[in-house]
């Protein structure tokens, strides 16, 4: 038995991505996986099943165990940058903690698939300690992907502008302007990309940008 990780989950592309994999049937019974509803698990501060503060202290011994995929969602962009030491806290550190306090609880080719963002890539003079938090998130994943390898696989997900509640209200015009697509997309399409990072066990060390062209 093994167990699906998702940080970040009770809002935002985290819980988007832990409602995907219950609606999921199909997928979650193939290729052996099996898993329940049970083993796909839930953090944040709110839950949905484990109430954890990434911020705080790590508990001294695990609270999920064999874990097959860590999915790293949680994450603040707090539009007052007097907060920075709190982004990095949540953003980089967080991340950080996750990986490695459960290392030794990962199951043998378990994924770790970091959500990161656009802004990590591309210069954002409106939040620049937003966007440095998620360039070191990329820049973590590469280094560990070549630290775990072989026994485990670590991507990144880099998002452009998504309907989540980090952006409070309607995404501005001008903002929607910048996307060469046209609109902000649905944070339950990035569920496939998740798949295809899990189910291709060559990739790793990636920054898959799903951002509607903005980086460009």
């Amino acid at each position: 038995m093994s167990n699906i990780v998702i940080t970040g989950a009770s809002s935002g592309i985290g819980k988007a991505l832990y409602e995907s994999f219950y609606e999921d049937t199909a997928w979650r019974c193939s290729n052996g996986r099996h898993f329940s509803k049970k083993e796909v698990i839930g953090i944040s501060r709110r839950g949905p099943d484990i109430k954890f503060d990434i911020r705080g202290e790590f508990p001294a011994h695990p609270f999920v165990k064999d874990v097959s995929c860590l999915i790293n969602c949680a994450g603040i962009m707090p539009l007052d940058e007097s907060e920075g030491e709190d982004i990095f806290n949540v953003n980089f550190w967080g991340t950080y903690k996750m990986i490695w306090n459960l290392r030794s609880e990962f199951m043998k080719d378990c994924c770790i698939i970091n959500i990161a963002s656009v802004s990590g890539i591309k210069p954002d003079p409106d939040l620049p300690i937003y966007a440095a938090s998620k360039a070191a998130v990329i820049s973590l994943t590469k280094s560990y992907a070549k630290f775990f390898a072989p026994h485990f696989r670590v991507n990144c997900i880099s998002p452009g502008f998504y309907k989540t509640n980090l952006v409070l209200g309607e995404i501005p015009h001008e903002l929607i302007n910048t996307i060469p697509m046209g609109y902000a997309d649905n944070p339950v399409n990035l569920y496939p990309v998740v798949k295809m990072i899990i189910d291709n066990k060559y990739i790793t060390g990636s920054n898959i940008i799903v951002d509607g062209g903005v980086s460009l």
